[in-house]
């Protein structure tokens, strides 16, 4: 059994598995565009705090996102979620996104002062950014998939699995990332009432996509490229 065709049973197996949870939780499609357009509500008022304003927008930020990955988690679980739990939702995952954050906050001093005046400042910390994003990709799985609390903890995993996984997983997450750059730059095009539609389409896109990493994390977690040679290579294989 070939490479290809055992890792595209894998992926169509998350898939199929994504759209299981997300059919005993249809509500949730429309979850990422209530947080945003809810965080740009609050972004009007919050913006009238003069220096606090991006203190209290990025904390917006992170009780909105801990509020998503909360619903993920249960989805990706195959649970049963509803909106009774949005309470609870705000801070399930709040501090850990903090002490991620907080880490790269501190590194983020740390080279600006390395730096100094340095006249590739500017090169160098898009390398760094760069970087990060690749080797925290799987950052909100390692969250709310492995419990992480500390910010360096929810890195050092992040990049273990990186360092074990990162074909398997970079290859549908960037052919995912390509096909929504090429969208996202065909919706800035459109008249505003069709923007609005498709940016709702989008949303639900990108929630059927982070249940798919969701699953695909897992997938790859603690199995090796033999056992998935294996495991799906097999002619029943799901």
């Amino acid at each position: 059994m070939s490479f290809v065709l055992v890792y595209l049973r894998l992926y169509a197996r998350c898939f199929a598995l994504a759209f299981q949870g997300i059919a005993k939780n249809a509500w949730t499609l429309v979850l990422p565009m209530g947080l945003g357009v809810a965080y740009l509500l609050l972004a009007v008022p919050l913006s009238a705090l003069g220096p606090l304003a991006g203190i209290f927008l990025r904390l917006a930020l992170y009780f909105g996102f801990s509020s998503y990955l909360y619903f993920a988690a249960g989805t990706v679980a195959n649970q049963k979620v509803d909106l009774s739990d949005l309470k609870k939702s705000f801070l399930a995952y709040f501090w850990s996104l903090m002490g991620l954050f907080f880490v790269l906050w501190i590194v983020e001093i740390i080279l600006g002062a390395v730096l100094g005046q340095n006249p590739n400042r500017a090169v160098i910390l898009r390398g760094v950014d760069l970087i990060a994003f690749i080797v925290l990709n799987p950052a909100p799985e390692i969250i709310y998939l492995k419990g992480t609390r500390g910010g360096t903890d929810t890195i050092n995993r992040s990049v273990r699995f990186i360092q074990e996984n990162w074909i398997e997983w970079f290859i549908p997450n960037g052919l995912i990332g390509y096909g929504a750059y090429l969208a996202v730059t065909r919706l800035s095009a459109l008249p505003t009432a069709l923007a609005i539609v498709a940016a709702l389409f989008a949303g639900a896109a990108f929630h059927v996509v982070m249940v798919f990493r969701g699953h695909l994390f897992e997938a790859l977690d603690g199995s090796t490229h033999r056992q998935r040679m294996f495991k799906y290579g097999r002619k029943d294989a799901a």
